[in-house]
């Protein structure tokens, strides 16, 4: 059995691969007895949210039938057991999994880094130059949404004022991480400003795809010296989840801020989740305000 990071990270590629829109997935996993909603799948698909086994190779035969019927030149999404694999008709399709010679790990969380990984165990660069080229890549999926250049817009405000009132906090933010600043594209509440990249806890959340939760920033080895806890604002609570370009990569996060500690449930955890699934496909629509 592979593990679910592994799973999705395949899923991901190959639905990349192929060109399919996660409507299309979605409509067609529906069709194979999905029962989830289609933010539900769009998250999973660029890796906002992991889904059981059984919605990962639902998806998984979705995105195989697609290829197939569009006679795609393109290798199939994994299934979660040689097994499931074999049932579905499609075991033939699918690449074998390769690590890279220096190490590569597969069973990490989906798109920590979405190129230079070789199928076929080709060397990869090494590790500085990989690292420059992946930021120079993210901050150029930055450039290209147009987001830098378009100022406030109503759209993303009425996602950071819905994510406020929801969570009861005293603000919600929408921040883009270029290479040296935090930009805050949207703001409800007294909490949220430009800020140096090495400052902006939301620079931090890009680093990974999961929800980084800070309770109490105050009560953390890990920040309770930093700049916006010891000095304005008073940071006490912090909550946020990394928002990604159509391509996958991390160029900023929708946050929660309190000058409060708080707690944060996993049903909370996985609301924010949804919330940003939501800003990501705003940005996708690529549709602002007139």
């Amino acid at each position: 059995m592979i593990s679910e990071y592994l799973q999705q990270w395949t899923t991901i590629q190959t639905a990349r691969t192929a060109g399919l829109s996660s409507t299309d997935i979605w409509a067609t996993y529906l069709g194979s007895g999905g029962n989830r909603d289609e933010m539900d799948v769009t998250g999973y698909l660029t890796g906002i949210t992991v889904l059981p086994v059984l919605d990962r190779d639902l998806i998984a035969h979705a995105i195989n039938e697609l290829i197939t019927a569009r006679d795609l030149p393109v290798d199939g999404a994994h299934y979660s057991t040689d097994r499931v694999a074999g049932a579905s008709g499609y075991a033939d399709t699918l690449r074998r999994l390769t690590l890279s010679p220096d190490g590569y790990r597969f069973d990490r969380p989906a798109r920590t880094e979405p190129h230079g990984i070789g199928d076929d165990g080709s060397t990869a660069a090494t590790a500085q130059d990989r690292a420059d080229d992946t930021e120079s890549r993210r901050c150029n999926a930055l450039l290209e949404t147009g987001l830098l250049d378009t100022g406030a817009e109503a759209r993303f405000d009425r996602l950071t004022a819905e994510a406020r009132d929801h969570f009861a906090v005293s603000s919600a933010s929408i921040a883009l991480i270029t290479d040296d600043r935090q930009i805050i594209k949207s703001v409800t509440g007294p909490i949220g400003q430009d800020l140096p990249r090495e400052t902006a806890l939301c620079a931090r959340t890009i680093e990974a795809d999961r929800t980084l939760v800070i309770p109490d920033a105050a009560a953390s080895p890990d920040f309770h010296d930093h700049p916006l806890v010891t000095g304005a604002p008073h940071l006490r609570f912090y909550a946020g989840h990394p928002i990604c370009s159509s391509d996958g990569w991390r160029i900023g996060t929708l946050c929660l801020i309190d000058d409060h500690p708080r707690t944060f449930t996993a049903t909370d955890e996985r609301d924010l989740r949804l919330r940003a699934a939501r800003v990501q496909i705003e940005i996708w629509a690529g549709s602002p305000d007139k």
